[in-house]
């Protein structure tokens, strides 16, 4: 019995390291991000969606022997509104990630901005910052004379 909560101990440990290892990365990185993208809205670069993957599924509830719903969090990125997440419940992201082939999803009223996440999920949105604005950057093209 003793080897196995030694066992736990030690794999609460990694997940505490993973997420504040993350979260470090993240506080470092998406505000500085946020306020450029927020300077691009200002110039007129909106009504731009980057649709990131999955990052975080807890309980609706306080655990999932009262209730079987799932919250889920998405990383997105918004123009206007900037790199955060979008919140669902697990029978809507069913729905959402088997939608029609190019049917579109409006994420803004399920948007929630980065500096309002739980620290969990600022520390998971992190690893897709890069990808989603290199996304963007490939739909702002300025074309020169």
């Amino acid at each position: 019995m003793y080897e196995i909560v030694s066992d736990r101990a030690a794999e609460l440990a990694r997940l505490t390291t993973t997420i504040r290892s993350g979260l470090e990365k993240a506080e470092a990185l998406i505000p500085m991000l946020n306020v450029q993208l927020a300077e691009l809205a200002t110039l007129g670069v909106i009504n731009h969606q980057v649709e990131g993957p999955g990052v975080y599924a807890r309980p609706a509830g306080v655990s999932n022997d009262t209730n079987d719903d799932v919250c889920i969090y998405q990383a997105i990125l918004l123009m206007p509104g900037g790199i955060g997440s979008a919140v669902w419940s697990a029978e809507e992201y069913n729905e959402y990630l088997h939608r029609e082939y190019g049917e579109q999803a409006d994420l803004r009223g399920r948007f929630m901005p980065y500096e309002k996440l739980p620290p969990i999920v600022r520390a998971l949105i992190v690893k897709h910052a890069d990808k989603m604005v290199e996304s963007l950057l490939r739909d702002v093209r300025v074309m020169d004379e």
